[in-house]
């Protein structure tokens, strides 16, 4: 288990006219240094304004690394700062926080804050330099000058390396095999191979270090490509524009609705936009999911109250990011689900809007699907222990058979056991006899 400290390299003002900083170098640091960086907000208000640390340094991370915990903390003190609960420190995705992750007011003395956090590594890593922890600077009284003393902050991750292995693929008989050849992996990790004969009918057999694992093979009908539009909207906590919503059903995302208007709701609001799916085939399996949005945002700040962004939706439960609207002149997005749901029944997009919103004027909604019909390809899939040799076998090559003669003539063997510590044991026919050697049936 390795351990490492990820410090800020930047920060980012809510407003640069009333707050300044000095010796910002001084924040980059962890929370064991003493020296300080000074944020003084100058506005005889008691108006929230904001410093943002970010720029920490994940890619000090190795990109194989698993991630087992991390805790995100901040030391500083504070004077003339309101130390209300209400303007404790948050972490944000650019300016926009994150629900439930936050910590203990601000106070005179030098302290170290150890914030909560219900986001996943995966998360806060992704977002990179646009991760921060923002810190309140608000007056607590219009006439007293507020400073914040910023000592630093880290985030301390413990990972591991996980151990290498290599996967050999092999190949006989007429078809592909991906990938082919030699691939580095690691121990514990899903692997899976893809298995196309040249020809349809032709048998296929694998072994996976000489095991037969043919039994474990998914076969895969022709891929099939649905593109729809909106069939049907609905609305919830929608204030202004209702039936602006409706503007971009039956309209695609490279064909979409003209228009410059917003629907907004007084905090969050959504439309929730449903599509048929009625075309695909019972029984079905769903390969992959991508939905382009063609629309805007009614304000090119992004955060809590200017919210215009794109969900994908399996009933309650959403499965993909959220996707925003980069800005207030129509663009097309593109949202893709982080799981595959197994039935389409229940899955919708959602537009959410809030305070200042923005519209959709376009939806492309393609599903990949497989009828299980026409047989195109198959898969195997494994959980590496280790080094493996995948051997794959199309067509014309005969598996190794072991016959005993009868008064009935010769009958196929269809097992083979052998006496182990007392124990009869199944035996692998191709590797049970020794050539030099010579047996007989026996009775017992």
């Amino acid at each position: 288990m390795a351990t490492i400290k990820l410090i800020p390299s930047t920060y980012y003002l809510s407003n640069s006219s009333y707050l300044s900083v000095s010796n910002a170098s001084n924040m980059y640091s962890d929370t064991s240094d003493g020296s300080y960086g000074t944020v003084t907000n100058s506005r005889a208000s008691t108006t929230s304004y904001y410093i943002y640390l970010r720029g920490f340094n994940f890619d000090d991370i190795p990109s194989d690394a698993e991630v087992s915990s991390f805790t995100v903390k901040l030391k500083a003190r504070e004077s003339g700062v309101s130390t209300s609960t209400s303007y404790v420190p948050y972490l944000a995705h650019g300016t926009t926080t994150f629900s439930g992750c936050s910590t203990n007011a601000i106070t005179t003395t030098a302290s170290v804050h150890t914030f909560t956090c219900n986001q996943e590594w995966e998360t806060i890593s992704g977002y990179g330099d646009n991760f921060g922890i923002r810190i309140n600077c608000r007056r607590s009284s219009r006439n007293t000058t507020s400073y914040m003393y910023i000592y630093g902050a880290e985030i301390e991750v413990e990972y591991t390396i996980p151990e290498p292995c290599t996967i050999t693929t092999t190949l006989s008989g007429n078809g592909t095999i991906e990938p082919s050849g030699s691939t580095s992996t690691y121990k514990n990790r899903e692997f899976t191979v893809t298995i196309t004969p040249t020809n349809k009918s032709d048998q296929v057999t694998v072994t996976n270090n000489g095991t037969d694992v043919t039994s474990q093979l998914i076969a895969h009908g022709s891929d099939h490509d649905l593109s729809l539009t909106a069939e049907d909207v609905t609305t919830s906590g929608i204030q202004s524009g209702s039936s602006y919503a409706e503007y971009c059903i039956g309209h695609t995302a490279e064909n979409p609705y003209s228009s410059t208007s917003n629907m907004y709701a007084s905090d969050i609001g959504y439309a929730s936009y449903s599509f048929d799916f009625s075309s695909i085939p019972s029984g079905a399996t769903i390969e992959n999911i991508e939905v382009k949005a063609y629309g805007h945002r009614e304000s090119a700040t992004i955060d809590s109250s200017h919210v215009s962004q794109c969900v994908i939706y399996n009933g309650s439960t959403a499965i993909s990011e959220e996707v925003d609207f980069p800005s207030t002149s129509s663009s097309m997005i593109t949202i893709t689900p982080t799981t595959i749901p197994s039935s389409l029944s229940n899955v919708t997009l959602r537009h959410i809007v809030g305070y200042y919103g923005g519209l959709v004027l376009g939806i492309t909604f393609t599903v990949t699907y497989s009828t299980g019909s026409g047989l195109d390809h198959y898969t195997y899939t494994f959980t590496t222990t280790g080094d493996a040799t995948i051997a794959v076998v199309i067509g014309g090559t005969e598996q190794p058979k072991l016959y005993t003669k009868t008064t009935n003539g010769w009958i196929e063997v269809q097992s083979a056991y052998k006496k182990v510590n007392g124990a009869w044991v199944e035996q692998d026919i191709t590797t049970l006899f020794n050539s030099s050697t010579n047996y007989k049936r026996g009775t017992n």
